[in-house]
C-alpha cells in the first residue's frame, strides 16, 4: 500500500536529485504556521461549546490532558521524521513497521476522516453564517461552501502553505484578543454588571459540577480539535532540514496550540455559565454578545468563518491527494492515479461527491449533524494517532540505534508511548457510552468493516 519499505538500517532516500528533495521548502516558521493553521478550526471554535456543556469549567483539564496525548503523537512523528527520512508521507512508517494492512487501514482512515472533517467544517461555517441570515437552512449554507471549495480546487490552489500560515496568525491573534478582553472583564477593568470569574464558576457548581470523571466525557471532540496535527506529519517530507526544522516546529506547534486552547476555554468559563452555551453558536460569540461587545462578536464570527474556510480548503486538497497516493501504491483503484501536469480530475470529483454526500445529514439531522460528523471523523483520528504511536514504538524497539535522537515531546519513551496508546483505546471505548457520539461510532464501525473487506478482497493481493 505505502511506498517502498525502509530497509532495516534506515538508509535515507537520495538527497540530491530526487523529486522529494526539490520540494523541501518548509522552514520552522512555515511548518509551525502550517501546523497551527491546520489544527485551529471549527473543531475548537464551535466544538468547544459542546464539550464545555458536557464537562463544565473542568474542560480546561480535558484540553490539557488531550494535549499530553498530542505531545506524544507529535514526539513520535518527529522522532521518526528526523531519523528515517521518507519520500512521501508518514504513511510509510505505518507500512514499514506495522505491516501492509496497517498501511492500507491508515490510508483509508485518513481519507475518510478528511471527508468527514470537511463536512463537519462546512456545517460549522453554516452555523456561523446563520448568525447573520437565520432564515436560510443550515444545509444550504453548507452545500454552497463546499461547492466554492470544489471550484477553488478545480482551478488549482496556489500558495496554500502561505495562506495557512497567514490564517494561523489571524486565528491565534483573535484568540489572544479574546483572552485579553476576558481578563479585563474578570478584573473589572472593563465595567459590567454580570457575575464573572471564579464567583461564576462556584455558583455554577464548581470546577467539576457533575464529578471529576466528567472531564473525560468531551475527550472525543477535544481530540478532534487537535486532529489537524497530521498536517505537520504530512509535511515533514517537504522540510528544508528535517533534523532541525521538524523538532522546532513540533515543539512550537504543540506548546502554542495547547496553551491557546487551555487559556481560551478558561476565559470562556470565567465569562459565561457553562450551561448557557449552545451547540448552534460559537461559545466565543455567545460570550461577547452577553457582555455587549457586538462589534467584537461580528469580527470574531467573520474571522473564524474565513479561518475555517482555509482549513477546509487545505483538508480537501490533502484528502484528494491521499486518494491519489493510495492509487499509485495500489491501495485504491488505478483510475485515481495522476502524474504530470493538469488537475487530477478523477480524485477531485470523487472527493467532492463524497463530501457532498455527507451534507445530506445537514438536511436530515440539522440539529445534530455537526456532532455526528465530528464524532465519526474523531474515531478515525483515534486510529490515526494510535497507529502513529505503535509505529514509533516498533521503530524504537526494533530499529533505533543508540545515537539516534528521540524528540523531547516523546518524553518517557517508549513506556509513556504505550500508556498514551492505551489511553487512546480507553477514551475511544468510553466515548461510546455517551449517547450523542453513538451514531458517529456506528458510522465509524461500518466504514472500518468496509475498509477491512476491501483489504481482504483486493488490497492484500496487490499491496
Amino acid at each position: 500500500m505505502a511506498a517502498n519499505r525502509q530497509s532495516s538500517n534506515d538508509a535515507p532516500p537520495e538527497q540530491t536529485s530526487s523529486p522529494s528533495h526539490s520540494r523541501r521548502t518548509l522552514g520552522p516558521v512555515g511548518l509551525t504556521g502550517l501546523g497551527i493553521g491546520g489544527i485551529i478550526g471549527a473543531g475548537f471554535f464551535l466544538g468547544s461549546g459542546i464539550v464545555i456543556r458536557q464537562v463544565g469549567p473542568g474542560i480546561v483539564f480535558t484540553y490539557l490532558l488531550a494535549g499530553l496525548v498530542l505531545a506524544q503523537v507529535m514526539g513520535a512523528i518527529t522522532s521518526l521524521a528526523i531519523n528515517v527520512p521518507v519520500r512521501s508521507s508518514y504513511q510509510e512508517y505505518i507500512h514499514s513497521y506495522l505491516g501492509k494492512f496497517a498501511g492500507f487501514l491508515l490510508g483509508w482512515a485518513v481519507f475518510i476522516s478528511g471527508i468527514l472533517a470537511i463536512g463537519s467544517e462546512a456545517t460549522a461555517m453554516a452555523v456561523y453564517s446563520k448568525t447573520w441570515v437565520p432564515s436560510i437552512p443550515l444545509g444550504v449554507f453548507a452545500v454552497i461552501y463546499v461547492l466554492v471549495i470544489i471550484a477553488l480546487n478545480l482551478f488549482g490552489v496556489s500558495n496554500l502553505g502561505k495562506t495557512e500560515a497567514a490564517m494561523s496568525v489571524i486565528k491565534s491573534g483573535v484568540l489572544v484578543a479574546f483572552i485579553l478582553v476576558a481578563g479585563l472583564v474578570v478584573i473589572h477593568y472593563l465595567p459590567h454588571t454580570q457575575v464573572s470569574g471564579m464567583t461564576l464558576v462556584n455558583r455554577a457548581g464548581g470546577v467539576f459540577p457533575t464529578g471529576v470523571g466528567s472531564l473525560f466525557k468531551g475527550m472525543l471532540i477535544v481530540i478532534f480539535s487537535y486532529a489537524g496535527v497530521t498536517t505537520v506529519a504530512m509535511a515533514t517530507s517537504r522540510t528544508k532540514d528535517p533534523t532541525q526544522t521538524v523538532p522546532k516546529a513540533a515543539l512550537l506547534t504543540t506548546v502554542g496550540v495547547v496553551s491557546l486552547y487551555a487559556v481560551s476555554v478558561a476565559a470562556l468559563v470565567l465569562l459565561v455559565r457553562y450551561t448557557h452555551l449552545s451547540p448552534h453558536q460559537s461559545p466565543f460569540v455567545t460570550a461577547l454578545i452577553q457582555y455587549h461587545y457586538l462589534w467584537f462578536s461580528r469580527i470574531f464570527n467573520g474571522v473564524i468563518l474565513i479561518a475555517s474556510f482555509s482549513v477546509m480548503a487545505g483538508t480537501f486538497y490533502a484528502t484528494e491527494w491521499m486518494l491519489i497516493s493510495m492509487a499509485l501504491q495500489k491501495g485504491a483503484p488505478k483510475f485515481f492515479k495522476h502524474s504530470g501536469a493538469g488537475r487530477p480530475y478523477p480524485a477531485l470529483f470523487a472527493t467532492a461527491i463524497m463530501v457532498l454526500a455527507t451534507l445530506v445529514l445537514a438536511f436530515i439531522l440539522p440539529s445534530t449533524v455537526y456532532t455526528d460528523l465530528t464524532a465519526a471523523s474523531s474515531y478515525f483520528s483515534f486510529i490515526n494517532w494510535l497507529l502513529i504511536l505503535l509505529a514509533f514504538i516498533a521503530w524504537y524497539y526494533r530499529v533505533r540505534k543508540t545515537h539516534q535522537r528521540v524528540s523531547h515531546l516523546a518524553f518517557g519513551a517508549p513506556y509513556v508511548s504505550w500508556v498514551m496508546a492505551a489511553a487512546i483505546v480507553t477514551l475511544g471505548a468510553y466515548s461510546v457510552t455517551i449517547h450523542s457520539f453513538q451514531l458517529g461510532f456506528y458510522v465509524f464501525i461500518g466504514l472500518t468493516i468496509l475498509i477491512t473487506l476491501g483489504w481482504i478482497l483486493v488490497g492484500r493481493r496487490v499491496a
